[in-house]
């Protein structure tokens, strides 16, 4: 019975000492793998700001205000193609066409914003110190109207924000200036989501500058992980 315990006690040691080593095997490759990619220069932290301009038959519902996008810019081994997630949110003026189940009143000079998510596949071509580029990509987010409701003395304005989830499809083009380090971009964004605003379709056509940063420095702080890892 003891000699039973004791090669019990035996194969749990081994087995949580082969996943330590699995585990550290699998940090140890992911980072060596994100400092190879540091190195080479290959991504790049996006900064843009600007506005997006509702189309169509929605611009009489919103008016556009400002919007803003962060994400990465990831160059594959051939560096004319890339990959890039991005989150964007735009801010609207709203003003309410109908009223719905969930409010008798229309609000009007409110506020309606989008947050979105995308990841996009491109092409770039260099031109001197130029960059030219175009990606396409999908991805998803939130809407959030505005609504308001009266209390029953009337003395009260309560205020809330209707959310509802959208996809999206990204069509990008712009241009880059500057050296590998440091950018400066400008760019146009046709995103087109599912969701529907005051029954119209939802279509904008955002108008960004920024820059771009490449991350390579990051290289050192990983460098700088897998020396405590290693300790470990």
């Amino acid at each position: 019975m003891l000699k039973i315990k004791i090669c019990s006690l035996l194969l749990v040691v081994f087995i949580l000492t082969c996943v330590n080593r699995t585990k550290a095997q699998d940090i140890d490759t992911l980072l060596d793998k994100s400092q190879e990619i540091l190195e080479k220069g290959r991504v790049f932290s996006i900064k843009g700001i600007g506005m997006a301009f509702p189309m169509g038959d929605v611009s009489t519902v919103l008016r556009p205000r400002f919007s803003s996008e962060i994400g990465l810019q990831i160059l594959m081994k051939n560096p004319k193609y890339f990959f890039s997630p991005a989150l964007d949110y735009m801010n609207y003026k709203y003003d309410q066409k109908y009223a719905d189940s969930e409010s008798d009143y229309i609000v009007k000079n409110a506020s309606a914003k989008l947050y979105i998510g995308t990841v996009s596949a491109g092409w770039m071509k260099q031109i001197n110190k130029f960059q030219v580029f175009s990606s396409a990509g999908i991805g998803g987010g939130i809407v959030s109207e505005p609504r308001a409701t009266v209390s029953a003395t009337g003395s009260e304005i309560n205020f809330k924000n209707k959310s509802s989830l959208t996809g999206t499809f990204r069509l990008n083009t712009g241009m880059d200036y500057g050296k590998s380090t440091f950018k400066f971009f400008a760019e146009i964004s046709y995103l087109l989501q599912t969701k529907k605003i005051e029954g119209s379709n939802l279509h904008t056509l955002a108008i960004n500058i920024g820059t771009k940063t490449n991350l390579y420095r990051l290289a050192k702080s990983i460098k700088s992980i897998r020396k405590i890892s290693d300790k470990l």
